[in-house]
């Protein structure tokens, strides 16, 4: 194959550019969950396919070709052009011209016909400078717009954004009034992303590291953020949120608590422990009710049990009102597969028995208390 030049475009400007002289962006946001460092190209592709649809770009293009019709957004780099925006279009490209790259990705590689090939030789790029250039456009698209990131590839865009250009004047308001968003949302983002970058930093936490078998629920933890029992146990005053973010906000002597919680939130592949918090509600608002008591806070520090910390706080009342929905709905979940009872299994015609025992007693008892005489107010 001949070799061609490296094309020239002014800045600002739209050019073909042979899709041999492309490269994905290794500062990627939607990449910053893997914490892949120096990534080659099946990396990236893999990291890319976990979190987009590339099968749909690359059936489509399969089927249809290239449709050359918005321009990949790249900077000059050496000789090559780094693609800032459309890496998800690069990757698709990268694996119809080497379907060997798809491995692993769950990506099905269709057959391409040779006029749909040619397609893939040069696509058109609009130059730019430098990423600053290229933000406003991309951040809008990709947090507001149609081709929406995921939380924490939004607050890995949003806080370099921060970080950047602080010096220059550029504050959250700016940001998010430029992103089409609230000053709020981007402000929680980028303070959790604020927070998990010191976590890195110091060495007590890393994304790669959290329990397996689940995406990273990055809004977990900005989110807990928000309430004063995470604040509190990690030292951080009321009024730091209202604030603008700062790098490396959680004090020193902190740094055991907030590995507390990172591990909580998230658990830990190398130690085998798994995350006590499963879902956002209502596991958030009680491991914040939990940190916020002295009593269950020891429980939870010491035992690692979001539910014995919690029931320890919580009105008896509640627990028996929950304990009580809970039995009747799998009760009635057991009612309607009753039918796959084996009749000659007398161990779970005992167990039937003992169930409706105990629904007797537990109605028996409810009905006493009910009956009970309640004394007028003023009277003894």
């Amino acid at each position: 194959m001949e070799k061609m030049a490296v094309p020239d475009i002014a800045p600002k400007h739209v050019k073909k550019v042979p899709t041999q002289y492309l490269e994905f962006d290794p500062d990627n946001p939607r990449l910053v969950e893997d914490g892949i460092k120096n990534p080659d190209d099946s990396d990236i592709i893999l990291a890319l396919a976990d979190m987009a649809d590339l099968s749909e770009v690359v059936q489509s293009i399969a089927s249809n070709g290239y449709f050359d019709i918005e321009p990949l957004i790249g900077q000059r780099v050496g000789n090559k052009w780094r693609v800032l925006e459309g890496n998800r279009r690069l990757a698709a490209i990268r694996i119809l011209q080497n379907p060997a790259l798809a491995k692993g990705t769950g990506v099905s590689v269709p057959e391409i016909s040779a006029k749909n090939m040619e397609t893939l030789k040069e696509v058109s790029v609009y130059a730019v400078n430098n990423k600053e250039e290229a933000r406003e456009y991309i951040g809008f698209k990709h947090i507001n717009g149609p081709h929406k990131w995921d939380a924490l590839a939004k607050a890995r865009f949003a806080a370099d954004w921060y970080k950047n250009e602080k010096a220059s004047g550029v504050t959250i308001d700016k940001i998010a009034k430029r992103l089409g968003d609230g000053h709020d949302t981007v402000a929680r983002l980028v303070n959790g992303m604020f927070v998990l970058d010191q976590a890195k930093d110091a060495k007590i936490f890393e994304i790669s590291d959290r329990y397996p078998g689940k995406r990273f629920a990055f809004s977990h933890l900005y989110t807990a953020l928000t309430r004063p029992g995470y604040r509190n146990f990690l030292g951080l005053p009321d009024e730091w949120r209202l604030d603008d973010p700062q790098p490396n906000p959680v004090p020193k002597n902190h740094l055991d608590e907030l590995k507390l919680v990172l591990g909580w939130l998230y658990g830990s592949k190398s130690d085998g422990v798994k995350p006590v918090v499963t879902s956002q509600n209502p596991d958030i608002k009680n491991l914040a009710a939990v940190l916020s008591n002295s009593r269950a806070r020891t429980i939870m520090m010491s035992r690692n049990n979001l539910v014995e910390a919690h029931a320890s706080i919580e009105p008896k009342g509640a627990r028996f009102e929950g304990a009580l929905v809970n039995a009747k709905q799998e009760a009635e979940t057991a009612l309607s597969m009753v039918t796959g009872f084996d009749p000659e299994d007398s161990t779970l015609l005992e167990l039937g028995k003992d169930l409706s025992e105990t629904s007797s007693q537990i109605y028996a008892t409810m009905s006493a208390m009910a009956g009970k005489k309640v004394p007028s107010k003023g009277k003894k």
